[in-house]
Order: C-alpha cells, then sequence, then structure tokens
C-alpha cells in the first residue's frame, strides 16, 4: 500500500503515536497559543468551547442517543424494579412493633403503680 497518498495523511491525523498526528496537535496548540497572547485566556476558551460544539453538531449523527448515553453513564438511572417486602415480612414488623409498644406500656404501668 503506497503510505504517500493524500488519504493516508488524513487517516493518520489523529491516530496516535503517528507522525501525522504530531503535526496536527503541534499546529492546533500553536493556534491556541497565539489565539491565547492576542485574545486573551477567556475569548480563546470560548472560541474553543464553540469549535467544540461545532464539531459535536456537526460530527454526531444522533445527538439525543448521543447525550442520554453521556448522561447516564456520568449518572446511571436508579433501578427500575423497586425493593418489595413480602406480606409476611410486614406482618412480622407490625407485629413486633407492637409487642414492643405493649412491653413499653406494660413497663410504665409497673412503674406508675410502685
Amino acid at each position: 500500500m503506497n503510505e504517500n497518498r493524500p488519504d493516508s495523511f488524513l487517516r493518520n491525523m489523529f491516530r496516535i503515536g503517528t507522525p501525522e498526528c504530531a503535526v496536527t496537535f503541534s499546529v492546533t496548540a500553536m493556534i491556541l497559543a497565539v489565539l491565547y497572547l492576542l485574545l486573551g485566556f477567556w475569548k480563546t476558551l470560548l472560541i474553543a468551547v464553540l469549535m467544540a460544539l461545532g464539531g459535536f453538531l456537526g460530527g454526531v449523527k444522533n445527538k439525543k442517543e448521543f447525550i442520554s448515553s453521556r448522561i447516564n453513564r456520568l449518572f446511571p438511572p436508579k433501578s427500575t424494579v423497586p425493593y418489595k417486602e413480602t406480606n409476611e415480612e410486614i406482618s412480622r414488623a407490625i407485629r413486633e412493633a407492637r409487642e414492643r409498644e405493649e412491653a413499653r406500656k406494660a413497663r410504665e404501668n409497673a412503674d406508675a403503680d410502685k
């Protein structure tokens, strides 16, 4: 395969470890440095954010799915199946609570009779 073809540079522009990638990121860093010196930090940051937004809008086909998948990766949805106690567990918990309440009242009555 002929590596001197023009499309080989484009294919390797963002492939880490290739000379084409080094050139691409060097030029990008130089442009950002010049913008920083000429415009200042905040204006340069605004330009970089707007360029990233434009790249996103132009490069992602299904934007809604992309954004929701990223949000779900950062904040996973809660389980859709809630914990359900069985009727037995609920009845046992109610019975134990009543027994504790009756024991407390019995102690209070015994203390009051003394």
